[in-house]
């Protein structure tokens, strides 16, 4: 077993794009500005739900990254005292969230944890679960969306397989991992079942937290 198995130390990470080139499938509903407005809304609401998290367990064995390749949301990240992970040229999510799962391993983490940027209203209990969960056995985590895509994501380091996000990449994730050798879990935790993707995820938000893009605007 490596060191980094051994390791109690997990990495949250939350990957993001630039937010001038997120939420494109909110246009037309949106304006580019606004669109780029939601972007760090829920970015920043997901850091805030992660820290929250981190105090409800063991100090010190877990920590949160950004991967991005974005000037704007490396700034950001440094003033919001998070770890920082260049993704070089845009290539995509997964491969994002493969350099981030290489850049864990070869600094001793146990396991890697991948929490979306867009998440509508995670549960900073419900995180603390996930982030806590036995990873023994060659167990691995898996949070499903509404529309079967990957919410959340635990897997132990090295990871064994790699990461597929797209249409109903939990289905693609529990295969992968399957055929690797882990035993996945499926966690179904009803505040990482919903993010911010299409105009009705927006209304459903915006119903239930109209005070969201109000906070960003002031800023």
């Amino acid at each position: 077993m490596s060191a980094a198995a051994r390791s109690g130390k997990r990495l949250v990470v939350i990957p993001m794009k630039d937010p001038a080139r997120a939420k494109t499938r909110l246009d037309p509903t949106l304006s580019p500005e606004r669109r780029a407005t939601l972007a760090l809304t829920l970015f920043r609401a997901t850091v805030a739900r992660a820290q929250e998290a981190l105090a409800l367990l063991p100090g010190g064995e877990v920590e949160i990254a950004v991967v991005t390749s974005s000037p704007k949301i490396t700034r950001l990240a440094r003033a919001m005292g998070l770890i920082l992970i260049d993704e070089g040229a845009p290539r995509g999510l997964s491969e994002a969230l493969e350099t981030a799962a290489d850049w864990a391993t070869g600094r001793g983490y146990g396991a890697i944890c991948v929490l979306p940027g867009d998440l509508a209203a995670p549960k900073p209990t419900e995180l603390a679960r996930l982030l806590a969960h036995d990873l023994s056995g060659g167990q691995m985590v898996l949070c499903p969306a509404e529309d079967l895509g990957t919410n959340a994501l635990l897997a132990p380091l090295p990871c064994p397989f790699r990461f597929a996000y797209g249409v109903k990449s939990v289905v693609a994730h529990r295969q992968a991992a399957e055929a690797a050798g882990l035993c996945p879990v499926m966690l179904p935790l009803a505040s990482l079942r919903a993010d911010v993707d299409t105009a009705d995820d927006l209304q459903h938000l915006l119903a239930h937290q109209p005070q969201l893009l109000m906070q960003e605007a002031a800023r």
